[in-house]
């Protein structure tokens, strides 16, 4: 039987109380951590890095500093705002490492080169909508907040336990970040050629 699973029909074990059975040394419960959520810190990562092989990466990166480091983590805090804090940082530096002239504000194209802001806009409608746009037209942080906030459903303050920053930091840039990606929806000229039609809605609050 499976030590992370217990019983059949038992509930499942808290994300916390496994991290605390992997740092005594059941690889299993470690195991069942990475299986958990591993598909959610390589989704953020994709969006935070714009490339799958560096967010799989990162990601193993991440998981094995948070192994590393289980001894320090502090089980009154939520696991997963513990992993996602990991998960940050290593992404941070490996833009840091890999473009050290450029500022953290979005992902730029390998080759140096601005795409055209039409064929761009284009692109983005037909892929994956308002994420892709927000990954556009904000900087690292504010993405970041934003994702955190509406895709994972994080609570504020925990958000600012990855950041590293005060709640009402938070909370500025959440605001700054959904009136940036509102202003920009709105105003988005339609391609050459493309039928005009109203931008989708979005659960993104300004207020």
């Amino acid at each position: 039987m499976h030590e992370a699973e217990g019983q059949v029909g038992a509930v499942p074990r808290r994300d916390e109380e496994l991290a605390a059975d992997a740092a005594a040394g059941s690889s299993a419960c470690f195991e069942e951590l990475v299986t958990r959520l591993g598909p959610r810190l390589l989704r953020y990562l994709r969006r935070r890095l714009g490339d799958v092989h560096a967010a799989e990466d990162v990601l193993q990166e991440t998981f094995l500093k948070a192994y590393r480091n289980l001894g320090r983590y502090d089980a009154s805090r939520s696991f997963a705002t513990w992993l996602f804090t990991i998960a940050t940082r290593c992404a941070t530096d490996y833009w840091r490492a890999r473009k050290p002239a450029a500022p953290l504000d979005g992902v730029e194209p390998a080759d140096g080169r601005q795409p055209d802001p039409l064929d761009a806009a284009a692109r983005r409608e037909q892929h994956d909508g308002i994420w892709q746009r927000a990954a556009g037209v904000l900087p690292a942080q504010q993405f970041t907040v934003l994702w955190l906030r509406y895709a994972e459903e994080m609570a504020v303050r925990d958000i600012a336990a990855v950041l590293g920053k005060s709640v009402v930091a938070v909370k500025v840039m959440l605001h700054r970040a959904c009136k940036r990606v509102t202003k920009y929806t709105a105003a988005r000229p339609a391609p050459t050629g493309a039928r005009t039609r109203r931008p989708a809605g979005h659960a993104f609050e300004t207020s």
